[in-house]
């Protein structure tokens, strides 16, 4: 590698590892120093939060499947065209952060679906996974990870296997169940 290639490189990386940028697992990385803004849970979002242990400890078999301590609240995005965010800070904490403007608006399997998903950066370490799947004409998210929120009908018609896919990473389930409508 050619010393002016080398140099680039190295800038990128500086540059890359000094801003909070979406890195790593599609988290937003904060700055060192920045610390989590939440302790502890707005009680809004409990039932959301068990009914995603329960699924964990359902989907994965992991009978201590459990959320840990990710606190779930309002707050800034830090970016207009998310409507929720999992923060990921250097001491090794991440929260989960909601518009609360949306939240107000959307319905009950929409805040699911978005909780979910945020919970699935910050407690199960998964990407953003932006895989389709065709079925008889429709074109579906193959994943509850999609960046973009599976919608209510699908969700709620297919939420099993996308809990499966979510909790095991295997999508046969949801691609039969998406086949079989």
């Amino acid at each position: 590698m050619n010393m002016r290639r080398a140099g680039l490189l190295l800038l990128t990386l500086i540059f890359l590892s000094s801003c909070g940028l979406p890195i790593g697992r599609d988290l937003v990385v904060k700055n060192k120093g920045e610390v989590r803004q939440f302790e502890s849970s707005n009680p809004l979002f409990s039932s959301i939060v068990t009914q995603f242990e329960q699924a964990g400890k359902q989907y994965s078999g992991n009978a201590n499947f459990s959320a840990g301590h990710v606190p779930v609240n309002f707050g800034d995005t830090e970016n207009e065209s998310f409507e929720g965010v999992c923060f990921s800070y250097p001491d090794g904490t991440t929260e989960v952060i909601i518009k609360e403007a949306w939240w107000n608006s959307a319905s009950q399997s929409l805040k699911e679906s978005l909780l979910f998903h945020e919970l699935g950066h910050c407690v199960l370490n998964r990407d953003h996974d932006n895989e389709t799947h065709d079925a008889n004409g429709v074109t579906y998210k193959a994943s509850l990870m999609s960046s973009v929120i599976v919608n209510s009908g699908q969700y709620n018609s297919h939420r099993s296997g996308y809990l499966t896919e979510l909790f095991t990473l295997n999508k046969t389930p949801l691609f039969q169940s998406l086949d079989s409508n």
